[in-house]
């Protein structure tokens, strides 16, 4: 499952680079891409990719997560069976061969995704759950070509100082709140755990309609809150660790994601999480991921190739 929005000649790799007899790849372009049409274009023909374009998807908005919830079903409803869904940028790129990832999925039987407890953090990350947030609201989003730039202050200039006076909100049901990065691998199990969820808890949608960043707190809080949360790769470890765990400590996964990340500062402008160059090969070639997030057609043009001749067995 693929959220994408441009460089289609980078989805395109992306495909080609993980296409095999068992694999599918349902693809949703947000609704204002520009290259729509181009991306619709070079998969014509192509009897396991299928494309669909239904929201308008804004930067921390709950569409994000509405386009993922649409690609679940899709893959689900198919009836081809899967084992595994997993969720993939545009922008990822494998680090591992279509053998070793096919190894890996077919040894493994627990779900991949990050999770930490929001009440456990600090107050920026309660705070995404705890008020109202309104990032689908493309006038007001400072990365929506549409934006009005007023309407932009008034948003953070206003709204972020006056909300921690305004009553907080219970979070839906109860449920403690987990969130994590955006990207999974899950099981069949799981991800009918989660549609089932869904279906029967229309109020968690509209609750979460307007928390800030749904995408990382959506499916987290879903599987940690449910029967399958024993079956997240670390969540035992997790549970044993937090019976003695100190103030101030953190826990480490071993595996989250399955993908590498550069989430470290690096000045002021620059993107986070870091788009890799070549300068990443050699901590790429000993990740224990499967993918690596995020890459750019031009800027890790060198970086592609020897992944592609070193790693991916010279496809």
């Amino acid at each position: 499952m693929i959220l994408a929005h441009n460089q289609p000649q980078q989805l395109l790799r992306l495909i080609d680079r993980l296409d095999q007899s068992n694999a599918w790849f349902y693809i949703h372009i947000d609704t204002k891409s520009t290259d729509k049409e181009a991306i619709k274009a070079q998969f014509s023909g192509r009897k396991n990719v299928i494309i669909i374009s239904n929201h308008d998807v804004n930067w921390m908005g709950f569409n994000m997560v509405r386009s993922t919830i649409d690609l679940l079903r899709l893959a689900y409803s198919s009836g081809l069976g899967f084992k595994y869904y997993v969720l993939l940028s545009g922008q990822d790129y494998p680090i591992k061969s279509n053998e070793f990832i096919n190894n890996f999925f077919s040894t493994h039987n627990e779900d991949f995704i990050s999770f930490a407890r929001i009440n456990d953090s600090p107050d920026n990350y309660k705070n995404k759950v705890r008020y109202y947030h309104y990032y689908d609201f493309a006038f007001s989003n400072p990365r929506n070509r549409k934006k009005i730039p007023w309407l932009v202050y008034l948003y953070y200039g206003i709204h972020k100082r006056v909300m921690k006076y305004m009553p907080k909100r219970r979070f839906y049901k109860n449920m403690e709140p987990y969130f994590g990065s955006q990207w999974f691998a899950i099981t069949a199990e799981t991800a009918m755990c989660v549609l089932d969820f869904i279906t029967m808890n229309r109020g968690y949608l509209r609750f979460m309609k307007y928390t800030e960043g749904p995408d990382e707190t959506f499916f987290h809080t879903i599987i940690l809150n449910s029967e399958r949360k024993s079956n997240v790769y670390d969540y035992n470890r997790f549970a044993e660790w937090n019976k003695t765990r100190k103030d101030g400590e953190h826990f480490k996964q071993e595996y989250s994601s399955l993908r590498y990340m550069d989430w470290s500062d690096r000045g002021k402008d620059k993107p986070k999480p870091a788009i890799l160059d070549d300068s990443y090969y050699e901590v790429l070639a000993a990740s224990p991921d499967l993918f690596a997030r995020k890459v750019d057609e031009k800027i890790s043009a060198r970086l592609m190739e020897r992944i592609d001749h070193n790693l991916l067995n010279g496809k």
